[in-house]
């Protein structure tokens, strides 16, 4: 146990030495390749804030996606807008010397235009649980935070390991929107939050995403645990949790001790 820490360290340490290319791959499987650790990132999703924020790295952005949640001494950083297709000029004029993206929710043209810049872009598409603390530690290692980002993926794996997942799961359904009816099967991360929190997702043996479901099939499930990623905005508790859940970032973490405090709370099903 002690060599492998010890070699760990040692790796960390080399990754943060000034000069030392830094080379890594992305969520599509494309390598990210740095001279130096990046002075200058920006981010163009909320989920990709978070990451970068808990790696350590948050001194280093130069501009954030819209909705992406800040602390105080950084709420003044430029909001990047790509919802409706990016500000390139706004984003030129950053001088970024890494980008973290959204592979399905940025526009691909968009996309494809940053890499065509010569501008280092992290697309990150995260299926798992796995992924995301990959994505963490990958994120130090372009930043030369490295050893906070090693923390913070421990941190968050170890979120998922709870006395929830010693229980008998309780079926659940995944709202993800109400008109039109869309919930997720089981290719989708939020099943990973669900199975350390003691449900499971009553739909995860269909080998969906996100999915449409006609609004009879939903109804039938009525009588289920719901488990929503369908924001009201009231700040409220349910709305606190829909946020924690609506983004493949480290703070889902919050979200599994949430939702396993309240299945303990709850009856066993049948």
């Amino acid at each position: 146990m002690k060599q492998t820490l010890a070699a760990t360290l040692l790796v960390l340490t080399l990754l943060n030495v000034p000069g030392h290319a830094l080379a890594v791959r992305d969520d599509l499987g494309r390598p990210v390749s740095l001279p130096q650790a990046a002075q200058r990132i920006v981010t163009l999703s909320p989920h990709g804030t978070e990451l970068v924020l808990a790696a350590g790295a948050g001194q280093r952005l130069v501009g954030v996606a819209t909705g992406s949640r800040l602390p105080a001494d950084l709420d003044a950083l430029p909001r990047i807008s790509a919802h409706g297709g990016l500000d390139r000029e706004a984003l030129l004029a950053l001088q970024p010397d890494l980008v973290v993206a959204w592979q399905s929710g940025n526009r691909a043209t968009d996309l494809d235009w940053i890499a065509a810049t010569d501008t280092p872009l992290y697309r990150s598409e995260p299926a798992s649980i796995q992924d995301i603390a990959r994505t963490l530690r990958d994120i130090g290692i372009l930043s030369g935070t490295a050893a906070t980002a090693e923390s913070a993926a421990r941190t968050f794996e170890l979120a998922f390991q709870t006395p929830c997942r010693q229980l008998p799961p309780q079926a659940a359904y995944v709202l993800i929107w109400e008109r039109p009816a869309m919930t997720v099967g089981g290719r989708h991360w939020i099943n990973a939050v669900l199975q350390a929190a003691g449900y499971r997702n009553v739909l995860a043996h269909l080998d969906r995403g996100v999915f449409a479901i006609a609004p009879e099939a939903a109804f039938a499930y009525s009588n289920l645990t719901r488990i929503s990623l369908n924001r009201s905005f009231d700040h409220g508790a349910a709305d606190d949790l829909a946020d924690l859940l609506s983004r493949p970032g480290p703070r889902l973490g919050e979200a599994v001790r949430l939702l396993c405090t309240r299945r303990l709370r709850q009856p066993p099903s049948d």
